[in-house]
């Protein structure tokens, strides 16, 4: 019966110090080797160990579906992932608490049927149109305005002079010039998030 009990106790030990070393080890390969998702997040947003536009994007869209409640500081931290993974969870998706192609297009998806109620219930109650102006598109511009490459009305339009502002930009950074914000672009670009 004492052979048993040390045998259970060895086990048990065994057993605690599996997990107090592997989760630390595990969190090392994970790092090392990016999950599919993480891979995916990295192409869509770009670096989320810094401030970056793109995650403040990710906040203010997650807010607006009220899944995220902080601040919009840019940053990828726990409050964020847990907003992503709420998100993921109710829309029937992999929980992963990452900006996959999946996920990202379940945000836009989810924010212009949004758009779209809101903007049908205002026909109705007010007889109005609604407002067109993009979150996205508002914050290139101011950010192009404090590179010093776009003068115009910050007005939140993907007009010809944002589209210019962009391709000059993307020149003076030795990017494709496209006129389209990908996550390198908004990576140089988050670069003038506090200076005017």
């Amino acid at each position: 019966m004492k052979d048993e009990m040390k045998v259970l106790v060895i086990f048990a030990i065994i057993l605690i110090l599996g997990f107090i070393f592997l989760k630390p080890i595990k969190l090392h390969f994970a790092k090392m080797f990016p999950s599919q998702a993480g891979r995916e997040e990295k192409k869509i947003i770009g670096t989320t160990s810094i401030f970056n536009p793109r995650v403040e994007d990710v906040q203010k869209m997650l807010k607006d579906l009220n899944f995220y409640k902080g601040a919009l500081d840019g940053k990828m931290g726990q409050q964020t992932r847990s907003s992503i993974e709420a998100f993921q969870g109710k829309y029937n998706m992999v929980v992963t608490g990452k900006i996959d192609t999946k996920t990202f297009a379940e945000i836009k998806k989810q924010l212009a049927l949004q758009a779209r109620n809101k903007s049908s219930l205002n026909k109705k109650n007010a007889g109005t149109k609604a407002e067109n102006i993009s979150y996205d598109i508002k914050k290139i511009q101011v950010l192009l305005n404090n590179a010093g490459f776009y003068k115009d009305k910050i007005d939140g339009r993907m007009g010809q002079k944002t589209v210019k502002a962009i391709k000059e930009f993307q020149k003076s950074k030795n990017l494709k010039q496209s006129g389209v914000v990908n996550a390198r672009t908004w990576e140089e670009l988050g670069k003038f998030e506090n200076r005017r």
